[in-house]
């Protein structure tokens, strides 16, 4: 798909009319009608209509314009992305996982920030794709949790940070002014879990937490972030996980984290690298960590 012609339907689906579309873009009504009826070929569609004046979208040209609105966006952060890489010297890609902000924002970027001469570069990941990343070297260093690490062969970790999951529930739920409760108090709950993915390592490693407490969990759905499983925990759908460094919003304030003691259900953070790489950009990062 060409981008400048979606561009150009883009315009044309804003401003209602062909010609001053046209003069935005510098060029005639004729050729901008021309790559709008290419688009609509190529898509197998009829995006505007054409008989009404002002002009409208036709009820398919609306999805395609909203949709459209984000793709062009999405590209021109690319395009920015892209010029920032080109003109930095010293660069250092990290990836850190959806739902662990804090833990990069307390206790990686003051470190890095301390090095004055070096740009960071974040980027945002699925937390079970952080690891591929690393090994096809699209990053530098990463931000995971050490279930997610498996190629203990290529990779290297650091631990960063260690803690306890707690419950979450809702206001109608017998928990809801209970501070702490114990393992065996998870039977038969039903739980929602959040995963990317069914049978992720992380999905993995909670089953294997609660086989060490001797309690299965009861997991009745899974959803793919902790937003979603939240709302549902809201609606008395069931409990589920969150790691005690992950405070409630305002949009949640009405649930209630309960702690587990005596528990294995536990997570560590941790920096991850490739064990080959001759970065010293990274090297000197990873001294920083080191001291």
């Amino acid at each position: 798909m060409n981008f400048t012609n979606l561009r150009y339907f883009c315009d044309v689906a804003h401003l209602h009319s062909f010609s001053q579309a046209a003069e935005e873009n510098f060029i005639s009504q004729t050729a901008i009608s021309q790559q709008i009826a290419k688009l609509e070929t190529e898509l197998g569609i009829t995006l505007i209509d054409r008989a009404k004046l002002p002009i409208e979208l036709t009820r398919i040209g609306k999805v395609v314009y909203k949709r459209s609105l984000i793709i062009l966006g999405q590209y021109d952060v690319l395009r920015g992305e892209i010029a920032q890489l080109k003109q930095t010297p010293k660069l250092l890609t990290v990836a850190y996982p959806n739902g662990a902000v804090e833990p990069v924002e307390n206790l990686v970027l003051p470190v890095i920030k301390s090095i004055t001469d070096l740009e960071l570069f974040l980027v945002k990941s699925d937390l079970n794709d952080i690891q591929d990343k690393l090994l096809n070297k699209t990053v530098d260093l990463a931000v995971s949790f050490d279930s997610e690490i498996t190629a203990t062969q290529q990779l290297s970790t650091l631990p960063l940070a260690q803690g306890n999951y707690d419950v979450v529930v809702g206001p109608d739920h017998p928990w809801y002014q209970t501070k702490t409760i114990t393992p065996q108090q998870l039977l038969n709950q039903p739980v929602i879990y959040v995963v990317n993915r069914p049978n992720t390592n992380s999905y993995l490693k909670m089953k294997d937490h609660s086989k060490a407490d001797n309690v299965p969990l009861n997991i009745t759905a899974t959803v793919s972030d902790i937003d979603t499983a939240l709302l549902l925990v809201q609606l008395n759908k069931g409990i589920t996980f969150m790691p005690d460094y992950k405070q409630l919003t305002n949009n949640f304030n009405s649930l209630h984290r309960v702690r587990i003691t005596n528990s294995q259900h536990k997570y560590q953070i941790c920096l991850v690298w490739r064990k080959n790489d001759s970065n010293p950009d990274l090297k000197q990062v990873l001294r920083k960590f080191h001291r």
